[in-house]
């Protein structure tokens, strides 16, 4: 018996706005063929694995946008289970909750026997023993597809993971400046921004508040609003120094950034929400027509292609400015993890799982309605890589590496609690919100990073 059930705890405004059922080209996903079975033979380790495991394996994904995507990835699980005989339960967890949701579940002892996860929870839970290894199917799926790309190869099995691998790669977000060509020709701009102050200059001239914000950027307590991390790094701002054990933010390059963007929020160039916006506010905002500029991934893209063509036409795509100190551009991947809590036949069932999921007759199809920038050499060659310009954008990112994750700082537990934590975006909360100056948030975050370095410095 195959059990669903779908978990999204913050995205009501996002199934508002793109349909469970939204269409494809073809006809929408009822349109499609079944998931294909698996092509390979089964491992006789995994035949026993299956015939030895008891209960249910449960699978949390990462609930990405537009739905369809979702429920193909939820399909081919389903399959998987079927071919092998075994009783599957698919949960998609909004990403911007998964935190929680793993805290939760550690503390009461109800972790799924595989998850999705992004770059810094997966290093949180590596470096607390909360994750099994998983060096063997790394390699073999690397193997199988042509490699993996160097940037994505380089941050999975850098040192700082402690000499293995944690997880599976099945894509990354990267950042795809979406802008409104049509507004910006009216004012008679038509090159995209160089720089973040040319990108300010550019969105104050586009905004027609409450119609229309420039700077449709996140504010807020969510994985898009840590995106205000690589922008205060831009500026010269650094989370922590070389060494990555000492927090460095009360500077004044975090607090040159912290005037920037407040001065743009209370021009009104911003939205006045974004500090609330759940992880769909940006896609919304510019779906809807009121913002002019987002920093987004493939899904924005996807939803106007399906939902509002002329939209898209309007639209050009770009990759991220620079700022006074350097040009930051992080490459955030997702994992497909296993808790070290698994049992050892859900631990082979979950990697033979992988090894499914990472086939190319599947990933063609699944990444083609995802958000993901590719991970796989393989992957290349994928129509909706090589035919539209925001992917194409994305596997640019992925061969020509964009930033690494945490860069200029140390990619180390530590930067990925303060990534985990939203330090960022509630740095900002306290100036365009509480009304505290630039100085006196930046001291603040100063003392509140430097409480979650001491934790892992020995």
């Amino acid at each position: 018996m195959i059990k669903r059930r779908l978990v999204v705890a913050t995205a009501a405004a996002v199934t508002m706005l793109i349909p469970l059922s939204g269409c494809s080209a073809g006809g929408g996903l009822g349109a499609q063929s079944p998931a294909p079975t698996r092509t390979s033979s089964v491992d006789p380790a995994v035949e026993k694995a299956a015939k030895d495991f008891k209960g249910t394996f449960t699978y949390w994904t990462g609930l990405t946008f537009p739905d369809e995507g979702n429920k193909i990835e939820q399909q081919q699980i389903e399959q998987w289970g079927k071919d092998l005989g075994i009783d599957v339960e698919v949960v998609a967890v909004n990403q911007n909750d998964t935190s929680k949701r793993v805290a939760a579940a550690l503390q009461s002892g109800s972790m799924p026997d595989a998850l999705t996860v992004g770059y810094d929870l997966s290093k949180v839970m590596a470096a607390k023993d909360q994750l099994a290894p998983l060096d063997d199917s790394y390699k073999a799926i690397g193997e199988k597809h042509q490699g993996w790309f160097e940037p994505i190869d380089k941050a999975t099995t850098d040192p700082s993971w402690g000499g293995s691998v944690y997880g599976i790669p099945l894509g990354f977000f990267g950042n795809i400046l979406f802008q409104r060509q049509d507004l910006l020709k009216a004012k008679g701009i038509t090159d995209a921004p160089k720089t973040w102050d040319e990108f300010a200059d550019d969105a104050a001239k586009i905004t027609n508040a409450p119609k229309v914000y420039g700077a449709g950027l996140a504010l807020s307590n969510v994985l898009d609003g840590n995106l205000m991390t690589a922008v205060m790094q831009s500026f010269g701002g650094r989370v922590a120094d070389d060494a990555g054990q000492k927090c460095t933010i009360d500077s004044p390059e975090t607090v040159k950034f912290l005037d920037w963007v407040s001065g743009l929020y209370k021009k009104g160039v911003i939205p006045p929400d974004s500090v609330t916006w759940d992880g769909a506010g940006d896609n919304n905002a510019y779906l809807s027509g009121a913002a002019g500029f987002i920093v987004n991934t493939g899904s924005v893209y996807l939803s106007m292609a399906d939902q509002d063509p002329e939209l898209e036409k309007k639209s050009a795509y770009g990759t991220l400015p620079s700022g006074p100190a350097m040009t930051v551009n992080p490459v955030d991947i997702r994992y497909r993890v296993v808790p070290s809590s698994t049992d050892e036949n859900g631990k082979i069932l979950a990697q033979d799982l992988f090894k499914v999921l990472a086939e190319d007759d599947y990933n063609s199809e699944y990444m083609a309605k995802a958000t993901y920038g590719p991970v796989l050499k393989s992957q290349a060659s994928y129509p909706i890589f090589t035919d539209t310009p925001a992917y194409a954008a994305l596997l640019t990112i992925a061969q020509s590496g964009g930033t690494p994750p945490a860069f200029p700082d140390v990619a180390n537990t530590a930067y990925s609690e303060y990534q985990n934590t939203f330090s960022t975006p509630h740095m900002i909360q306290r100036v365009v919100t509480d009304g505290l100056s630039s100085q006196k948030a930046a001291a603040e975050a100063q003392v509140n990073c430097q409480k979650i370095y001491d934790k892992y410095t020995k």
